[in-house]
């Protein structure tokens, strides 16, 4: 059989034509088909139980909070994140030690990507450590010491004189030889006594007890770039009180409420010679103290 043998076959089928018992008896099993299949059972779809439906939603949003809760700065999550965890604050049972550490996490956050060179996220976790810094403030107790205030002028008594009478006038006898009237004497003038003021001691008012203030802050040059091992002392030239970490310093002092703090930064490059320093100063008014960022220059 060849290709020639196969084409006639097929042209002859086009011109033959079906008997008509053969195309009566199709017809027939054709429509006996159709009645069944449309009389047979529909099949059932799957049906999901509503509690599986509730399952897998709140399976979505548990993962979905993972995702957004395990999220750096350099994510688009980071600003969700952010807000659920300040948000936690009001359910915590020590919120101040949770706004502690918030506050830690996100500032070692913000210097892990200024050492990386990533400008954005570090930004970004800076924000959010003025956040923490701004609810560690708000929920911190405040100090039981009151505030000072101005002392009350010195108060002066002067009590009133009292009337002094004056001297009775004796009359001298007159003698009845003389017809000369006889002087009387003139009284002397009775001094008023001097009267002192009453001094009334004011009792000053209590002065601030000292406290442990925890002191941060963020050393970078003026390019950006974070400063290590730069020296940070309370005095123009005095001894160091901390050193910087990749551009980040973190310490403790011992001050009142209300006292302003100033600290001095200074680092010397080995390589060129040069001193760079900074300053910066800031109140205290809580057990956080946060300086900000401290730029480094040629001075």
């Amino acid at each position: 059989m060849n290709e020639q043998t196969v084409a006639s076959a097929v042209g002859s089928l086009r011109a033959a034509r079906m008997s008509e018992v053969a195309s009566h008896r199709v017809r027939e099993e054709l429509e006996r088909a159709w009645r069944e299949r449309a009389a047979a059972p529909k099949r059932r779809r799957l049906a999901i139980p509503p509690f599986a439906r509730v399952f897998a939603t709140a399976a979505l949003v548990v993962a979905l909070g993972f995702v957004t809760l395990r999220s750096g700065a350099d994510s688009p999550l980071y600003a969700f994140r952010v807000a659920i965890e300040d948000a936690l604050v009001a359910v915590q049972a020590d919120p101040v030690a949770y706004a502690t550490e918030l506050y830690d996490e996100r500032l070692e956050e913000a210097a892990r990507f200024d050492a990386v060179g990533n400008a954005l996220a570090a930004s970004r976790a800076r924000a959010a450590t003025d956040d923490a810094l701004r609810l560690l403030n708000q929920v911190a107790p405040k100090s039981d010491q009151p505030e000072p205030s101005p002392s009350s002028s010195t108060a002066i008594f002067v009590p009133s004189a009292s009337p002094t009478a004056e001297p009775a006038m004796t009359p001298s006898p007159t003698p009845t030889t003389t017809l000369a009237p006889t002087p009387r004497p003139t009284p002397r003038p009775t001094p008023e006594p001097t009267l002192k003021p009453t001094i009334k001691p004011t009792t000053p008012p209590p002065s601030p007890s000292p406290f442990s203030v925890h002191v941060a802050g963020t050393v970078v040059y003026s390019d950006g770039t974070p400063v290590n091992d730069a020296c940070v002392s309370t005095a123009l030239g005095g001894s160091c009180v901390a050193t910087s970490v990749n551009g980040t310093v973190d310490f403790w002092i011992v001050a009142k409420k209300y006292d302003t703090v100033t600290f001095y930064v200074q680092k010397l490059d080995i390589m060129t010679g040069r001193t760079y320093r900074g300053k910066a100063y800031a109140t205290v008014t809580g057990p956080l103290l946060y300086l900000g960022t401290i730029t480094l220059r040629v001075i």
